[in-house]
Formats: C-alpha cells, structure tokens, sequence
C-alpha cells in the first residue's frame, strides 16, 4: 500500500509528521501511527475553537496507553466531545466493511475526504491498507475530476452525498460500471442514489455511522432499509436505536472527564426496525417535530424543498417559543440564486403533507455551510 499525491503526480512516504494540515500530511501521519501503533489525537487542526480547546484540557488524561486514537468532534456545536478508538476497533470495522463489497475486485481507493476522523482514516485509509491497495488523494476535487477517476477500472471511491449530488447535475457522458462510492452518513435522498446509478452505471453504498458507535448500517442504490454489519447487534428504546458491537468505543473524554462507555450504546436516532439485522432511519430526536400528531424529520422537509430545482441547499432550525400560538417554529435557511416564496412552499408541503398547518420562516440569501463530511453544520448570510 502507498499513497499518491495526485498534486505532485508522485508517491510520497508513509511517516510521522507532527501538526499534520494537509490531507496529504494528515493520511501519512494516521496510517504511520496506525502502522506502528502510536497513539495520536485527531481533529481538525484548521478549526480555532477546536484548537484552543483541546490545548485547555489536562494533557495528562489524554493518552491512554491501551488506544490507537483520540477523535474529536468538529466543535461546531456544543462542547466538543473525545472519543478513544482501539486498534482492534478501527481492524474489525475494516473486516466488516470488506464482508460487504466483497464481489467487487478494487486496485485503488480515490478519496475525497480529509483524515480528520473516523470516515476518513478508518475508511479512507485502514480499509486500503487492510486491502494492500494504493490511496490516491488531492487537497481538492473537482466533479469532473472525480467522474475521469471513477472511470478507471477497480476504483473504490471514499466520498460524500455533496459530491453523488454534484455528479448528478453535470451528468457527465461516462459510465464506471465497475468501480463503487462510498458515501458519509450525511443524508443522501433515495432519488439521488436512483438517479446516479442510472446515469453513471455505478453504485453508491451510504454508511451510517458514527465516531461513538462505528459502522452501524449500510443502503445500496435503491435500497430504503439499512443493513446492519456483521456482528453488529441493533435494538431501540423508546424508538431510538441502540447498538451493541465491537466496533463501540469503550471510553470518551466528555468536558475533562473520561467516561466508560455501557453497551448497547444508545443513539439519538429515530428508527424503525423491521426484522433481525434491518431498520429504517426516520430521523434524530433533537431533529424531529411534531404537527397535528405527526412525526417529521426535518431532513425529510430539507429533502423536499431541495427538490425544487432552483434550490441548492437549505437547513433547517426547530425554534421553539412559548409565547407563539405554536410553539415550534421552523427556520428555513435557503442556499439558492433566486427567492424561495412563502406561497410556493406552502403548496409544496400541501403536496406532501396534507392540510397540516406547518409555521415556518424563510430565510433567503444564505450559505449553507458543510463539514468536511458533507454534513450540514451551519448557515452564513450571503
């Protein structure tokens, strides 16, 4: 296994480089720890906060002579939160990652994402590593240029629901039938996985996952029901899902303090199961509202406004406020080059939802903000 700097056209060396920044450096330096098991705190060096933070807390307490890795969170929001990996963790989530693509013959893996948690060095670099196959990576892809590499033969593409989205818009006239993408547990509406299949003859294989948890589930093309991985047990409580594998973390750092983690773990999403090994993902708790009695996701409303094709990108707040004759309110920020109009949204949730009456406020001219994972994390005005 080696890693190619699609940058500089060249090979470079697997070693230790400490204040990683680049993709390039953050790849070498967790793969070398990983190689040699040396212990090694990752997190995104580019974010100030986060910084600042981790130099605040005791660094006495933060290694831990029995773990591989210290992930923390972007820090987006909240304080954020330390979670310890073993060595056998991120090795038993390659193993049973490998169990599911195991028809496919790869001789490279192309990825998008940088080596700042757990998708991107657990994915993006154990699992090559694991299949003794070469990592190719730039700071920065395009579209296009990920459609020309997605065409070689046997690519394992480690990407995000941004790029398959991306893809789908410029419908470029190639096909990669025998190469599959990865994507992050960031949302990537069924029609768009449906709609890239049909145009590029390729695959795309959504994880859910977490940094806590590992691997939980995977859908494929046109699959609505997730799979959970081998060795994975799921449940739920009170509707929300739990989960009980090997992959689980066994201790997090949360505000100075290192917590041993129980299994099953519980999550915070809301889910149905249907049989052994099968569920679907409704939403998250802190994400869903309730109107006329009704459960909705507020990823299931983002989803139906970006459908407008107008539309780039929108998030959604729940604001809650005692004083309003409904006391959940959503803020609707919209990434798009024209105005989202109140009586238009109005007929689309109609469409949708009914003669429920929803209480909204948009918000036009804004950007909508993503983690390098693709997730929505935030919002600025334009």
């Amino acid at each position: 296994m080696k890693i190619y700097d699609m940058d500089k056209k060249c090979y470079i060396e697997v070693q230790k480089i400490d204040n990683a920044s680049s993709k390039i450096e953050q790849l070498s330096d967790a793969l070398y720890c990983f190689e040699n098991g040396i212990f090694s705190i990752i997190y995104d060096k580019s974010q100030p906060f986060l910084v600042e933070y981790i130099k605040s807390l005791d660094q006495s307490i933060l290694h831990q002579e029995d773990m591989q890795f210290l992930y923390f969170t972007s820090g987006t929001t909240g304080t954020p939160t330390g979670v310890y990996k073993k060595r056998e963790n991120s090795l038993k989530q390659s193993d049973a990652l490998l169990k599911t693509i195991k028809d496919g013959k790869f001789n490279r893996v192309v990825t998008t994402v940088p080596f700042v948690h757990i998708y991107g060095v657990d994915i993006g670099a154990i699992v090559p590593m694991q299949l003794d196959i070469d990592i190719w990576v730039k700071e920065n892809f395009l579209p296009e240029e990920l459609a020309i590499e997605a065409e070689k033969e046997g690519t394992l593409i480690v990407t995000t629901p941004v790029f398959i989205k991306a893809l789908n818009r410029i419908k470029k006239d190639v096909k990669f039938p025998k190469s599959l993408f990865l994507t992050s547990t960031s949302p990537l509406p069924l029609e768009d996985a449906i709609e890239f299949h049909k145009h590029y003859d390729c695959s795309v294989m959504q994880l859910f996952a977490s940094t806590e948890t590992g691997l939980m589930g995977y859908r494929k093309d046109n699959e609505e029901i997730l799979t959970a991985y081998d060795g994975v047990s799921i449940g739920e409580k009170d509707g929300m899902l739990n989960i009980s594998s090997d992959l689980v973390t066994s201790r997090i750092l949360s505000k100075g303090v290192i917590k041993d983690v129980e299994q099953p773990f519980q999550t915070e999403d809301i889910v149905e199961i249907y049989k052994e090994g099968k569920f679907k993902l409704l939403g998250r708790s802190s994400n869903l509202i309730k109107i006329a009695g009704k459960r909705i996701s507020t990823q299931q409303i983002e989803t139906i406004i970006e459908s407008i094709d107008e539309i780039d990108a929108v998030l959604i707040k729940v604001r809650r406020d005692d004083r309003a004759l409904k006391d959940e309110i959503l803020d609707i920020y919209v990434e798009s080059k024209v105005n989202l109009e109140s009586k238009k949204l109005r007929s689309l949730f109609k469409s949708y939802f009914g003669s429920i009456n929803i209480a909204y406020k948009i918000h036009n001219n804004i950007k909508v903000t993503r983690s390098s994972v693709g997730k929505k994390i935030g919002f600025k005005e334009i």
